[in-house]
């Protein structure tokens, strides 16, 4: 284990599988004690991975782990989530919002607005919620950092027939509404760092780019996917960024960029 985040609590929401498990292991290796939320308490074929898998991977490699079970929809399970962390280790330094809804929703003229719910509550508003909850807290103690999770999908799309449009379909069509609380949520991030910077709280967006998860590894079998990202480069480039995270408060980072950048 190292100890760059000796003594640093962190809240990693999504960590049964896939980025988040990435960044909870990556956290604990460095030091830190991580309390890992997510649904899943049992994994299944369909969803691999656990809370309590991730936790325990954690301990068996020398650090301390909490697995909570949250639904980052309701909350009330966010202000509990809090609250455990702060009984079980008395602070919070790292805040990760990495739980989210993935894919895309249908066209959008075959699309009932229910779906755009879906995808609000989950990429958006839940994020902004703990990071409310948990910012109170941090700006309590006098610091901390909060991570969101963003993606390239945030970007506009080129119009249709322009010449750096490509596949019109790439970043539209189902994508849009992921799309749109991703933009939404760098949004946030920018509109509140100043206010944070004030409390000596970060707030820092990542972009993992395109990500072979153990969700996608299924799909993609058989294909080459030698050119997606590994869950462990955005984990070690949040791992970095935690050790001075002022610096790139208020920014969207690119996790390859920022790991070629620094040999990460």
């Amino acid at each position: 284990m190292s100890e760059e985040l000796d003594g640093k609590v962190a809240i990693v929401t999504g960590g049964s599988r896939g980025i988040g498990k990435a960044i909870a292991l990556q956290l604990g290796r460095e030091g830190a004690a991580v309390v890992v939320g997510a649904r899943t308490e049992e994994a299944t074929e369909d969803n691999p991975g656990s809370i309590g898998e991730t936790a325990a991977a954690i301990e068996d490699a020398g650090g301390k782990a909490l697995p909570v079970k949250v639904d980052v929809t309701v909350d009330s399970e966010l202000e509990a989530l809090a609250d455990k962390t702060m009984s079980e280790f008395g602070q919070i330094d790292i805040l990760v919002n990495n739980a989210g809804a993935l894919g895309g929703a249908p066209q959008f003229l075959e699309s009932e607005p229910d779906e755009l719910d879906y995808f609000y509550r989950t990429n958006l508003r839940a994020p902004y919620v703990l990071a409310k909850i948990v910012g109170t807290k941090m700006a309590e103690q006098g610091h901390g950092v909060i991570f969101n999770i963003s993606s390239g999908l945030a970007r506009l799309p080129d119009p249709p027939g322009s010449p750096g449009a490509g596949n019109p379909r790439r970043f539209g069509g189902p994508s849009t509404v992921y799309g749109m609380t991703k933009a939404a949520l760098n949004r946030f991030a920018a509109g509140v760092a100043a206010e944070l910077q004030e409390k000596n709280i970060a707030i820092i967006n990542i972009n993992p780019g395109f990500t072979l998860t153990e969700r996608l590894a299924r799909l993609m079998k058989g294909r080459d996917t030698s050119r997606m990202e590994r869950p462990e480069t955005t984990a070690k480039a949040i791992a970095f960024l935690a050790r001075d995270p002022m610096p790139y408060t208020g920014q969207i980072i690119t996790a390859r960029e920022l790991a070629d950048e620094h040999s990460l």
